[in-house]
């Protein structure tokens, strides 16, 4: 490419210089073959490219070629006239039809609002005017000769093409379209043919014949050799559009300047006139300055309107930024609320408003790690007994009421550097710093006395108790221990019967760490063999014959035998008891159909609370008995005496379902009788078949028959009147089972007979106890 630029400018100079030099045809076919070779390269360009040059820019080309073909035409009529070209002419045309492509092009490469386009150009057009007619028109009026109506009009016509044609040149220059190399060059081109024209009519204003001058020649060539450069650029002829400008709403600085000479061109027109002694010919420069100046007036009033439009876009904008940046304060503030609401949400329960279980660990934190190792603290946990009574009998919307009632009542007691906090449900918290476990032990029976004074709450009035637990506390201690420590003594306060402060001590984490230690164990005893059910026969008086064996489940993990009081409540407690009581049950009714076969005699089988309060209980039992073919008469189920206490709500559900098994014949026996919360009338309510005295009413061996058996007595003498059967447990010697006999008990159990073994010792005791029936 640059090779042939070099190629391109060597030529274009030698054809400048030997077109210069030669006079005659020769240089006339010099002249025109340099002009074709140097427009040449940006003809073809354009004509390869023409689908990707934009449109306007293609009309500037054809113009150039129009141009160029007109020149060739013009050279072969001077060539046959001998110099003398006519006037007009043949190329006249195609000079012409040039002009109006140009012009075309150029007004259509500005681009934007085609009124603001036409006005710049009209006003750049209108100060060239004034310097045509000086220079042009006017000495041609004067001084040529013009041949006629139709040859004037015509030599006046080039001069107005080139004004119209130099304005749109002059306004393609304020746009984005000279950011590109090769519309540089083509306007190059462009304002060195309007020179070479300018001189060419200039000459031709003053003399009587179309000579050709040696600087038109030259202008003309060098015009020709800038396009075909144009040609020769990496980007195409009209790559660059004209946007930024286009809008014809900005005043650049050079397009101020432009004006400002267009502008004073008018006076300086009158100053020449004056001085070249033509004041007489002053009305054309004034008619043109009048016009420059109201296209100037228009100009200005259309920037004036552009500048309100865009001031009042401005104050638009302003208005709608202001309403936004008091959206945004509102937006701020509202966001500020909304933090603050979901800091207090996230460390405060919504229904009381107290401190919640992160926030009195913050507080903990903060009090237990402060440099003052004599500070003692208090941390006091509450649970209220039975609250699902009051959800389940009013419903959660009054027993949300209660709540805040007992934390107003909590809030009158507690100091106000105290943390009162609620933990959740039911239960409360109260952490005190720096004080004595004397005055906490005070505070927390204080708590327990004022939540038992009835709570008036609307049309209703409640009646509530607390368990409470009460941790001393000292510094360094790790608040998430406190509270399993507080949760501990609560748990023990609510085992000893509620209504009750329970101060924590380090053998509840003992007895807790046990209980955790036997429900891992006991998870996974019956998968891993470690269960076994023994029997304990239980004989009638005198003769000591067993008619019945009591099922008692034994645990031997690799580590020793677990005592059942220790394993059973922690099977209780954690619900494992439904699971092993099934397979118990199953166990046993195997075993025992066989002695059932054989001697005749029953089974009794313990059943815990949460079995009872299982779904299906009562068909699972049943169920059992087909599979392993026990009759449900020879089956005792063994309930405790706190099964029935608050017959009339807790406990229907349980009497259902044994009065259901009762009605297939199983029966029914009380365990401990005497040692619960039941009295003897709950007798005449209860569906109950046997009655097992405890051992803490058996008489001993040195105790004299009389009021010291007054209990016993009176048992078995309820027993016999509604038709129920006693067992006395316990016995261990002969002495005692001759007094029990002697105060009517027939049934009894205990180590005199017989010890709880395996299937084999039982057997054994049937060979000992029952020989008569022994087949």
């Amino acid at each position: 490419m640059h090779t042939t630029k070099r190629v391109l400018l060597a030529f274009g100079a030698a054809g400048i210089v030997a077109s210069s030099l030669t006079s005659g045809r020769v240089g006339h076919v010099i002249w025109l073959l340099t002009a074709i070779v140097c427009a040449s390269p940006l003809l073809v360009r354009v004509w390869r490219d023409r689908a990707t040059v934009a449109a306007p820019w293609r009309l500037v080309v054809a113009g150039v070629a129009v141009r160029l073909a007109s020149d060739v035409v013009w050279s072969v009529e001077d060539l046959r006239h001998d110099g003398a070209i006519p006037f007009p002419s043949w190329n006249d045309i195609g000079y012409l039809l040039s002009y109006g492509l140009l012009m075309a092009g150029l007004v259509r490469a500005t681009g934007g609002r085609a009124r603001t386009a036409l006005l710049d150009a009209s006003i750049i057009a209108a100060g060239l005017a004034l310097v045509d007619w000086m220079v042009l028109v006017h000495p041609y009026l004067h001084h040529a000769d013009q041949g006629g109506p139709g040859a004037t009009a015509l030599a006046l016509l080039y001069p107005v093409c080139d004004l119209v044609l130099f304005a749109t040149g002059v306004r393609v220059l304020f746009t984005d379209a000279m950011q590109s190399c090769a519309n540089r060059l083509v306007l190059l081109g462009l304002g060195l043919l309007l020179a070479a024209n300018f001189i060419f009519f200039a000459h031709a204003a003053t003399g009587a014949t179309r000579s050709v001058d040696l600087v038109d020649n030259v202008l003309w060539l060098l015009s020709y050799l800038a396009l075909g450069f144009a040609g020769l650029q990496r980007e195409r002829p009209g790559s660059a559009a004209g946007d930024r400008a286009a809008d014809g709403q900005a005043m650049s600085r050079a397009r101020i300047m432009t004006f400002a000479v267009a502008a004073l061109i008018g006076p300086l027109a009158f100053v020449v006139q004056q001085r070249n002694g033509d004041g007489d010919h002053l009305l054309v420069p004034a008619v043109v300055s009048a016009a420059l100046s109201l296209l100037l007036v228009l100009r200005l009033g259309g920037l004036a309107r552009v500048a309100q439009r865009r001031s009042a876009d401005l104050d638009l904008h302003a208005g709608e930024l202001e309403r936004r940046g008091r959206e945004l304060t509102e937006a701020l503030a509202e966001r500020e609320t909304l933090e603050h609401q979901l800091r207090h949400g996230a460390l405060h329960d919504p229904t009381t408003g107290l401190a919640n279980r992160a926030l009195l660990t913050q507080r903990m934190e903060w009090a237990l790690t402060r440099n003052d190792d004599q500070g003692r603290h208090a941390l006091i946990l509450l649970d209220l007994d039975r609250f699902t009574d009051v959800n389940d009998a009013h419903g959660h919307g009054f027993g949300d009421d209660v709540l805040v009632a007992v934390t107003a009542r909590l809030r009158g007691v507690a100091a106000p550097a105290d943390t009162l906090a609620r933990l959740g449900g039911d239960e409360f918290a109260l952490f005190v710093e720096d004080v004595d476990p004397l005055r906490a032990g005070h505070l927390a029976e204080h708590l327990r006395a004022e939540l038992k004074a009835p709570l008036t709450i609307g049309a209703r009035t409640v009646h509530l108790t607390a368990s409470l637990a009460l941790v001393h506390l000292t510094p360094r201690a790790a608040p998430r221990d406190a509270v399993a420590d507080a949760e501990l003594a609560l748990r023990a306060a609510k085992r000893a019967g509620r209504d009750r402060v329970s101060v924590y001590r380090p053998e509840l984490r003992t007895a807790r760490e046990t209980f955790t230690r036997i429900s891992a164990g006991l998870r996974h005893a019956v998968d891993r063999g470690e269960l076994a059910v023994h029997y304990q026969p239980v004989v009638e008086l005198p003769s000591a014959r067993i008619v019945a064996v009591e099922a008692l489940l034994r645990w031997t993990p690799p580590s020793g035998p677990v005592p059942p009081l220790d394993f059973i409540p922690v099977a209780e407690e954690t619900g494992m008891i439904v699971p092993i009581g099934a397979w118990v049950l199953e166990q046993a009714c195997r075993d025992a159909k066989d002695w059932h076969d054989r001697h005749g005699t029953s089974l009794t089988v313990n059943v815990s609370v949460r079995q009872l309060a299982e779904p299906g209980f009562a068909d699972q039992v049943l169920r059992t008995l087909a599979r392993t073919g026990l009759p449900a008469a020879a089956l005792v189920l063994e309930i405790t005496e706190s099964v029935f206490v608050g017959v009339a709500d807790d406990a229907a559900p349980l009497l259902a379902a044994l009065d259901g098994l009762r009605t297939h014949g199983i029966r029914v026996a009380i365990d401990d009788f005497g040692t619960g919360y039941s009295s003897l009338s709950y007798l005449t309510q209860l569906p109950v078949d046997i009655l097992k005295i405890d051992r803490s009413f058996v008489p001993t061996d040195t105790a004299a028959a009389g009021e010291d058996h007054a209990f016993t007595r009176a048992v078995l003498q309820l027993g016999t009147s509604r038709h129920l059967s006693a067992i006395a447990e316990g016995i261990e010697t002969q002495e005692q089972a001759r007094l029990l006999h002697d105060l009517g008990c027939r049934l009894a159990q205990g180590y005199h007979f017989a010890r709880p073994g395996p299937v084999a010792q039982v057997d054994a005791a049937f060979l000992r106890l029952n020989p008569a029936l022994t087949p």
